[in-house]
């Protein structure tokens, strides 16, 4: 379809073939999406669609609540967006669409043509932005693309950064959500538990007084002396093997064995055998590490209740 034929009503633009990119006034007007045959219509806003629009028949629909705001999560919806667009490109035409047409969706637009083309974040957005000039990602979500860019467009579930990434996530869901727990696309931010799960990894330490084993490597969060791990930092998705790590400190992400972490935002951590004291965890204050570093959040143990195991 030629740019020159969209309707002169409809805020949106064509990017590629069967996918547009455009604001709620597009995505409510239905002349627009009958002129235009769009059979997926992808909402990444603060409420879904009216039900005058999802009664459509014929029309398939994915609403992804998110407020346009650099900490909000919007990589761990990367691959069902893609996945939806996908579809929609193959059944028919899509609209990716928040309030402006701006932010969120261009993000969720610029990540399908990474994947889809195997584009670099920049590479990517150029493509967008050449269809449509007013799109602009905030810090956050342009963050996101780049660890998406680095994992080679997938989610990586033992990539560091990725999960630095989750661990803020889980805490601020945390901090925000009360004791209604974490919701189910955080909970892979939990690691397993080395006595039961067969994936866990090389164990790295057991309990001093039972000898039970707690940690796995896979679930240490690593620090270098003095500096605080952050997710935005690359080097720990493509440096990991040539730093300079602290073996000081005993900080880990958390783990099945804890039990829900979600009922306070900080407290006790003991052995889920013996039930000796083994260190202590918060979702919202950091913990300082002997090398100065703080880890935020923290599930921070103590050094001599533990042997090392590797």
């Amino acid at each position: 379809m030629d740019d020159d034929l969209l309707p002169d009503s409809a805020n949106l633009d064509m990017i590629e073939e069967g996918l547009f990119l455009g604001n709620i006034t597009a995505a409510i007007d239905t002349k627009v999406l009958r002129s235009l045959r769009v059979s997926h219509i992808l909402t990444v806003e603060s409420r879904p669609l009216p039900t005058s629009i999802t009664s459509l028949p014929g029309m398939s629909f994915m609403f992804i609540k998110v407020d346009d705001m650099h900490h909000e999560d919007l990589l761990s919806y990367f691959e069902d967006a893609f996945n939806f667009i996908k579809d929609g490109q193959e059944k028919g035409n899509v609209l990716v669409h928040c309030y402006f047409g701006v932010s969120r969706s261009a993000t969720l637009v610029t990540c399908f043509l990474m994947k889809k083309y195997k584009l670099s974040v920049d590479e990517a957005l150029q493509r967008v932005k050449f269809k449509r000039r007013y799109v602009g990602p905030n810090s956050g979500f342009l963050a996101q693309l780049a660890i998406y860019e680095v994992m080679r467009w997938t989610l990586e579930s033992r990539n560091v950064q990725y999960g630095l990434y989750k661990l803020q996530v889980a805490a601020r869901s945390v901090m925000t959500g009360g004791t209604q727990g974490l919701p189910s696309r955080h909970q892979n931010v939990v690691h397993p538990n080395p006595n039961i799960d067969a994936d866990h990894g090389p164990v790295a330490y057991k309990c001093r007084s039972c000898r039970l084993s707690l940690i796995s490597l896979h679930s240490l969060v690593s620090h270098c002396p003095g500096e605080t791990p952050l997710w935005t930092d690359p080097k720990w998705s493509d440096r990991m093997a040539k730093l300079t790590l602290c073996d000081k400190g005993i900080f880990t992400f958390p783990i099945s064995w804890m039990g829900d972490l979600t009922k306070s935002v900080q407290g006790k951590l003991h052995c889920p055998k013996c039930h000796a004291k083994l260190g202590s965890f918060s979702w919202h204050e950091g913990r300082q590490c002997s090398c100065q570093a703080t880890i935020s959040p923290a599930f921070h143990f103590i050094p001599s209740k533990l042997d090392k195991c590797f």
